[in-house]
């Protein structure tokens, strides 16, 4: 054969020949250095600080707090004025229908039960605003809404019971006693709700229970009698 064709025999054997893959040495090589880049990422960015997600978090929960922390003072103040005020319409309401459902002491009277609506209207418009806030506080201020609620329905029993005869009043008198019940128990869990909110808030006990006249099943306040 001449020098001349085997010259183009060689060239043609290298093109045919097909390029040589990366054998499995170079694929650990390639993997390990990826693998060092994560890691030399993961060092860099958790050294450097909370990222933008963690630092809105934290930013979030800051304000939270301090928008609790706002409302707390000011609902625990409407909720002592709320106590003082009902105090004396739930002393009436327990002589013309005992807690323990003994016969009425006191009978009722139009001009009786229209002071207490005077004073459960008042009532119910104090707790109208509702602003957002943190779990406990709305837990407690719904409570404490509600109770007033159903007190301010208790009233309208009494109320209705003026206007009938015997037996029929006695019996609506009785309805309406049992929801002034539901409404104490009602407002001794907001009571208690708000109790731990502002102790968790570093401002000690606030015993805000209402008096009862009697056992409810109501829940009472530092391990004190239920109901008292």
């Amino acid at each position: 054969m001449s020098r001349t064709v085997r010259s183009r025999a060689t060239k043609t054997a290298a093109w045919a020949t097909p390029p040589s893959r990366p054998t499995g040495r170079v694929w650990a090589g390639f993997l390990t250095a990826f693998l060092l880049g994560l890691a030399v990422a993961f060092l860099i960015t958790s050294g450097t600080g909370p990222d933008a997600t963690q630092r809105r978090i934290a930013e979030l929960e800051r304000e939270d707090a301090a928008r609790d922390a706002a409302q707390l003072g000011p609902l625990t103040d409407q909720a002592k004025d709320t106590r003082d005020r009902l105090a004396p319409v739930l002393a009436a309401m327990a002589q013309a229908a005992p807690v323990d459902g003994a016969a009425p002491q006191a009978p009722l009277t139009a001009d009786v039960v229209n002071g207490w609506k005077d004073v459960l209207s008042a009532a119910e418009k104090s707790y109208e605003q509702a602003p957002s806030a943190g779990n406990g506080i709305n837990v407690a201020r719904a409570g404490l809404r509600t109770a007033v609620q159903q007190l301010a329905a208790a009233v309208r029993g009494f109320e209705t019971s003026l206007g009938v005869a015997e037996p029929v009043r006695s019996t609506l008198v009785t309805l309406a006693g049992e929801q002034r019940t539901l409404a104490l128990r009602t407002w001794s869990v907001a009571a208690v709700q708000l109790d731990v909110i502002n102790i968790d808030a570093g401002r000690g006990h606030v015993h805000v229970q209402l008096s009862t006249g009697g056992d409810t099943g109501a829940i009472a306040p530092d391990g004190a009698p239920e109901g008292r």
